[in-house]
Order: C-alpha cells, then structure tokens, then sequence
C-alpha cells in the first residue's frame, strides 16, 4: 500500500472514531459532482523486479606466489599496469642461488675427479669428500627439525586462537539475531505510531488554519499549537527508541563481523605455517635422499672392488647433475613471471623489501568480463534461470548481465541460495570486490489487463475501484493479482473498455456526478452544462432506498 492509501485509510479510521464519538452523521450534499481523471486497463504484462546487493570479481584472477624467499632487486609493474604472459614482474636476490649453482658445478667437478681417481686408486680422497657431504646433510637436517619444531609452536597456537574465536562465534551470532528480532519488532511497532502522530498533526494544523482565516479563534489555536508540539515529542521519542534498537542492531552486526574476521585471519595463518612446514619436509626429503645416496656410495666405495667403481662413479655423477638442476630451478623461481595477462591489482613486494615463498605478491586479473554474485531466497532461486538478463548498477552507471550460475545449496548461516551473473564491458567501472545492485525479475504475469496501483482501494481484505458509467461513480469490487509499486494486474471484475478513476479525492462517493477531466492522461474539453438542475436528479441509494455514503480508502 503506498503512502496515498496509508494516509487515506488512517484519516479514515480517525473520523470513523471521531463520528462514532460525536453520535453524528456527516451528511453527503445532494447536488455533488467530482472532478475525475479517468484510465482505460492496458493488456500487458506486469513485472517485480527485486533488488539484491551483490559482489563483482573477475572471471579470471591469478594469485602470482614466488616459490623462493628472498629480497626484491628489481620491480617492474604497478598497480593498475597492464602486463602480457611471460612478462617479468619482478626479481629476487639470487646470490644464494648461484651459489648454489656453483657449489653443484663444483659438486660435479669433484664427482667427476672422483671417479677419475677411484679409477686410479685414490680412494682416501673419495672417502673423505663423501664423508664430508654425509655430515653436511646431516647438519641440514637437524637445521631443518628445529625449523619445523617452530612452526608447529607457530601452528598450534593459530590452531588455538581459532578455536577460540569460533567459540565466541555463535553467542554473537544468537545476539545478532536478537538484535535483529529487536528492531524489526520495535519498527513494526514504531511505524503505524508514526504514521498515527503524523496524520494527527496534519489534521491538527488543518484545524488551525481553518481558524486562521476567522477572527476570534487565538485561544483555540493556541491550544492545537500545544497539542502538536506535544503530538512532536511523542514522534521524536518513538524515533528516538528506533534508532536505540538501531544502534544495538549495528553494534551486534560489528561484534559479529570481527569474529569472522578474526577467524579467517587465523584460518590464513594456519594454512600458511602448514605450507611453510610442507615446503621444509619435502627439502627434508630431498636432503634425505642424497644423504641415503651418499652412505651407499661410501658403503660401495668401502666394500666393493674396482669392477664395482664404475658404478659407484656413475651414481655419484648422476646425483651431482641433479644438484645442477636442483640449482637452475632455484635461479628460475627468482625470476617471477605473469602467468596471464591483464591488470594488476595488488603488489604486495617492493624493491630491497622481502619476498616469501607461499604468500601472493602480485595479484592479476583479467576484466574483460566480470562476475557478480548475489545471493537469493528458494523462492526468487525457483523463478530463475540460468541465461536470464539481469541489471547491474553501480552509481549510477548500468551494465546487463546474464546468469550463469544458479546454486543448489544454500549457505548454511543465511540459508540462501548463491546466483552468479557476468558482466562484459564494464572494464574499469567495476572494481574487484566492491559492492553492486543487481535487478532481476522475480515475478512476471502477461495477457492481463492492468491499471494503476493507486486506483485502486481496499477495504477489509476486499479490492475495489470506482468506475465512471453514464456521468456517475460507480463503486466496482474486483479481484487484484499481481501489483508493484505503480501497477496491479486485474483478474475479475473489469473490461478493457472500464473508465477507472485514477485520480484520489476524498469526495469519491458510489453514485456521486462525475465530471471527467482527462482520459489517458489526455484532457478532456469541457461541455456546457445542461439547463436543468441537477438537483432534481435521484439521489442513488442503496438498499431499502436509503442514501449510502463510502469514503475512498
């Protein structure tokens, strides 16, 4: 019901009151005639759209995580750059690297001359060598442990923080939706109070300025000036209270939020620390292997003959080449190319600051077309279907969009369904993450005759309208289907060629003269008024021949 009607059906209920109170009857002058605007049903098809909130990201986006840990030497884009596949982004220190490139040339030198004198005879030197590189490896594993040792202090006690903050979780949550049941129960209960003191001081100043206009009335005046300010405060306290339950709402809403905050940052430490340790036990792996080659090349080199050397040789060259390319890998990954192309959106390193192994440090992402989603109730989510149109706005600027996602689970906090839309060629007009509207139709009903919302009037569950026929207004219940803000379908009780008044007075009486002013919003010319007086025409009545009065609602 829109404000209009509100109005009228509240003003209605006043002066049903105040009449049954003064124990008279407002009689309704004989010789009466309304000024109408009249309008023919349209056949069509009537549509609700319902609004949604929901959040565009880019079909395609890349987290650029570097596989070494390191300084930056070198940056070459920025936020907002555009960059092709295979450009260089940035590079990480690789000093290290090479170093370890070398000492794997050198490891393979060394086989090589080692197997050039095992073939000779000298083995001290090849035992000594091997025994060196066992205890190296063996240094660097017990390094390794006391890492792994750190991070799991580090894990557990995200692991704890977690479960701490999931406890808090969902007594926040039972107060929220307190909160919520809170300020939906004091608006529900606020706003026919306001609408009430509103019309009051309406009616109230109406009164005034009626005495106004005669001399002698100061004392009364002033005494409904009394009863609006009162009427006043009455409307500041019932606002007042709305906003406390307002407030409290807010404040329910932010604890819960921090929660969930909270929680994800720990769940991203955790995941973080668990890839940390991952990366160290397959290092582990790798050192344990070349530790267990190692003591068999020193056990074959202890215990078995020259025939047997050749092998051993071979062995030991093979593991120095994969050290070599152990170490090329390495320099690779300090090298970090785009694996896409398209904007940049975040650089989380900068040049001589420290770049980790596992965390992002660029993001990029291709806007040519964008996803949004939104998220629905089953009853919106049966209506849909994927490649329907939707509209996207964001201030002020529209896009169309086209569903290509309908979900079939329902989360389980909201208990809502997730649709996903995309969007081309907003480009740079739609920001990843930022919050957009989403229009789509949820209702639709076509082949009908539809006339509008504000024609029509409703009175204890029942819709009517006021219909002109011959000169006169003609009170006509109908069966109303689907409405939105400015239109209602009709299902029963009018014709395509119904005159229905479109226009409110509070003078729309059944059987009233009518004067039309327009039709179809067209004005329509005056005609000269017939010499006979319309006060010798019957009044109409209604049963047992007694006039009926309605008021318009």
């Amino acid at each position: 019901m829109n404000g209009k009607k509100l109005t009228a059906v509240v003003l209605l209920a006043a002066l049903s009151v105040s009449t049954a109170a003064c124990g008279k009857t407002e009689e309704t002058p004989e010789a009466e005639v309304v000024a109408v605007e009249v309008q023919t049903p349209r056949t069509g098809e009537l549509t609700v759209d319902t609004t949604y909130i929901g959040t565009a990201a880019p079909q395609e986006q890349v987290y650029v995580i570097p596989k070494a840990s390191g300084t930056v030497t070198e940056t070459f884009f920025e936020v907002g750059d555009t960059v092709q596949e295979g450009d260089v982004l940035f590079r990480i220190d690789d000093e290290a690297a090479q170093l370890q490139m070398a000492s794997a040339r050198a490891a393979y030198a060394s086989a090589q001359a080692g197997v050039t004198a095992q073939n000779g005879g000298a083995r001290e030197l090849q035992n000594f060598q091997t025994e060196e590189q066992m205890r190296q490896m063996r240094e660097s594993l017990a390094d390794t442990d006391e890492q792994i040792d750190d991070l799991e202090d580090d894990l557990k006690d995200a692991k704890n923080t977690e479960k701490d903050l999931q406890a808090k979780l969902p007594k926040a949550q039972q107060a929220l939706a307190a909160a919520q049941a809170a300020y939906a129960t004091a608006e529900a209960a606020a706003t026919p109070r306001i609408e009430a003191i509103k019309l009051e001081i309406a009616r109230k100043q109406e009164k005034i300025n009626e005495l106004s206009t005669v001399s002698g009335n100061s004392t009364e005046v002033a005494a409904l000036q009394t009863e609006i300010g009162i009427l006043q405060e009455q409307l500041a306290a019932v606002n007042q209270e709305l906003a406390g339950a307002k407030a409290a709402l807010n404040k329910a809403q932010n604890m819960v939020t921090q929660l969930q905050s909270g929680i994800a940052g720990a769940s991203s430490g955790k995941s973080q620390l668990e890839s940390a340790i991952d990366q160290i036990e397959d290092g582990q792996d790798t050192i344990r292997d070349n530790l267990s080659a190692a003591e068999q090349a020193y056990a074959i080199t202890q215990n078995t003959v020259y025939p047997q050397t050749d092998a051993v040789g071979s062995a030991q060259l093979g593991t120095a080449s994969v050290a070599i390319n152990s170490a090329q890998m390495q320099l690779d990954f300090c090298t970090v190319k785009s694996p896409i192309s398209g904007i940049v959106e975040s650089v989380s390193v900068e040049k001589n600051g420290m770049a980790a192994a596992g965390n992002p440090a660029y993001i990029i992402s291709n806007k040519e077309a964008m996803t949004v989603t939104f998220h629905v109730a089953e009853k919106a989510k049966n209506v849909l279907a994927v490649g329907d149109h939707v509209t996207v706005e964001r201030e002020g600027a529209e896009w169309d969009g086209v569903l290509t996602e309908i979900g079939t689970m329902t989360n389980p906090q909201t208990r809502l369904f997730q649709v996903k839309a995309t969007v081309t060629g907003a480009g740079g007009s739609l920001p990843n993450g930022v919050s957009v509207k989403v229009y789509a139709t949820t209702q639709r009903d076509a082949g009908k005759l539809i006339i509008p919302y504000d024609a029509v009037y409703f009175s204890a569950g029942d819709a009517y309208v006021y219909c002109v026929e011959d000169g006169r207004l003609v009170k006509t219940d109908v069966v109303v289907g689907l409405m939105n803000d400015t239109e209602a379908v009709i299902e029963e009780g009018l014709s395509e060629s119904s005159q229905v008044v479109s226009s409110w007075s509070s003078r729309l009486r059944n059987g009233v003269e009518a004067q039309v002013v327009s039709i179809d919003g067209e004005a329509v010319v005056k005609q000269a008024a017939p010499e006979e007086n319309a006060e010798n025409e019957e009044t109409p009545a209604g049963d047992g021949g007694t006039a009926v009065t309605e008021e318009a609602e």
